[in-house]
């Protein structure tokens, strides 16, 4: 058999990472199996295993893809803020798809084993993220927090994920959830008079 083009490989890769997330949203992660995502994916089972060992591989990097990373996050206060509050871009998916994933997550890894296991450091570790971002932004005098980067971060990943959901569940638009997330990080962060 040929060896499959590198870019084809990583292709095939991101497609059953955004199936994933897909399967997770439809019908929870415990319903999530190895032949759902085949489905959505459109990919044999043998297509999959070539990437992952299996649904709990395939599941941690899902949930690394979808992560935000430092390089996702700018410097400039406006710019972040946007980029924070924005419903609409939700790295390709639709905002209900990733609501609905980051619900059935959070719902399925409350209670102790495996799965928090999994999810925990994931969450420890994006918040930490997110923190130092912002203890770096204002040592260096570009915002000033109301309090410190540790709860300021939680208080931006219940805001934005509370208000996503809540917005979704009541049929605001996309531009009035942006708009009320927005309004919360400006009573959490201040941008110092220029």
């Amino acid at each position: 058999m040929p060896k499959r083009d590198p870019s084809h490989m990583l292709a095939q890769r991101e497609r059953i990472l955004r199936a994933t997330i897909r399967c997770i949203s439809d019908v929870g992660l415990e319903r999530t199996s190895v032949a759902n995502i085949c489905k959505e994916a459109g990919l044999s089972a043998g297509a999959i295993y070539k990437h992952f060992s299996g649904k709990d591989e395939i599941v941690a990097e899902a949930l690394r893809f979808a992560a935000m990373t430092q390089a996702m996050m700018p410097d400039e206060w406006p710019a972040l803020r946007a980029a924070i509050a924005a419903a609409d871009d939700q790295m390709g998916f639709d905002p209900h798809t990733i609501a609905r994933a980051q619900l059935q997550l959070f719902a399925s890894s409350v209670r102790p084993g495996p799965l928090h296991d999994m999810v925990m450091p994931m969450i420890k570790e994006s918040l930490a993220m997110v923190a130092q971002h912002l203890a770096d932004m204002e040592a260096a005098g570009k915002i000033h927090l109301k309090m410190t980067p540790r709860q300021t971060a939680l208080c931006i990943s219940a805001l934005t994920d509370g208000l996503l959901w809540i917005g979704l569940a009541s049929d605001r638009t996309l531009d009035e959830i942006t708009r009320d997330i927005a309004a919360g990080l400006d009573c959490l962060i201040v941008q110092p008079a220029g």
